[in-house]
């Protein structure tokens, strides 16, 4: 606990007040000194016993480069303070925070922005309370710290049918083989409109070796610095996949997840690769290999190699990560 300025100087006074007193005989400075030592008595008093105040920070969502969280912190306390309240902030995620002074209990917001992919922290958390006539401060430290995650860049994916020589790799499926009724559960993808609009029903094509053509393995990797043009081309291709209706294996520096698709997957992976970083993986038997280094970042597929850049349909875009159900 320390004095304020304020105190400081109201200490000043009163034992200005006592030197006169004894000097000159002016009792009547009493009426100075009695209340001034009163104040600080209670100040402290009062600052000495409050209890410490609680905190309670919400996480929030994990998202990509570019889009913007609102931080709102409750702060509960059963004393009558003021605190100045100070948040420290990873210098990878912008924001609008300043220290600022309230009256507690309150409830504090203000905004981040997004910026490079990655875990980043919020805290600790600084209260800085003061008792009601402001001439004391005591500090509470509170150092948990929230995570927020920021996923990679995500394009979408356009012009394989000309990088890969007229087809696209990422859809390449066996023969058809027979047309037949839809069921619950069965891919849009799959869907042949014509004959369906002819029967006023559904009618789905049937594939040879559909089960196996569906399964896709991703391997991904980057030399040192490289980390993030992988994790952003492995993620663009990976959404894809699963927005085709694939199940998706995904290997990367460190780890692999395994085959699986739909929403739960995607969630999977964006973690994933918003943490990965650099390094070679073990996995010669992968349909689809990502390699990013000092040349560029580069796609594999069944012997044929072509730059990332080629794939991309434009600027990256969360929409591409999520099947477009952003608007």
């Amino acid at each position: 606990m320390r004095p304020t300025r304020r105190a400081i100087v109201l200490a000043g006074v009163c034992a200005l007040a006592v030197w006169l007193a004894a000097t000159f005989g002016a009792r009547s400075l009493n009426a100075v000194v009695v209340p001034g030592v009163v104040a600080l008595a209670a100040g402290a008093v009062q600052l000495r016993l409050a209890d410490r105040p609680t905190i309670d920070r919400h996480q929030p969502t994990a998202g990509f480069p570019g889009e913007s969280r609102t931080i709102e912190i409750e702060i509960d306390a059963d004393d009558a303070l003021t605190a100045r309240i100070d948040e420290t902030i990873d210098d990878d995620l912008g924001t609008d925070f300043s220290p600022t002074r309230r009256a507690l209990p309150a409830t504090l917001e203000y905004d981040i922005e997004l910026a490079e992919r990655g875990e980043h922290r919020l805290g600790p958390l600084t209260l800085t309370a003061t008792d009601v006539l402001g001439l004391f401060t005591r500090e509470f430290t509170y150092a948990r710290r929230t995570p927020v995650l920021v996923y990679p860049e995500c394009y979408r994916l356009a012009g394989m049918n000309e990088a890969f020589g007229g087809h696209d790799p990422f859809d390449d499926r066996e023969a058809f083989d027979e047309l037949r009724e839809y069921v619950p559960g069965d891919s849009l993808r799959d869907v042949h409109w014509k004959s369906s609009a002819k029967r006023d029903d559904l009618v789905v094509m049937e594939f040879d070796s559909a089960a196996d053509a569906s399964e896709v393995t991703v391997a991904a990797e980057a030399v040192a610095g490289y980390d993030d043009a992988m994790a952003a081309a492995a993620a663009s291709i990976v959404t894809h996949l699963l927005d085709a209706g694939f199940a998706v294996e995904l290997v990367y520096p460190g780890g692999r997840i395994e085959q699986a698709g739909g929403d739960p997957q995607r969630e999977r992976v964006l973690r994933t690769l918003a943490r990965a970083g650099p390094g070679r993986v073990e996995a010669n038997d992968a349909d689809i290999h990502v390699l990013a280094d000092a040349g560029g970042t580069h796609v594999t597929v069944a012997d044929r190699e072509t730059p990332f850049d080629r794939l991309t349909g434009g600027r990256p875009t969360p929409a591409a990560a999520d099947g477009g159900r952003r608007s």
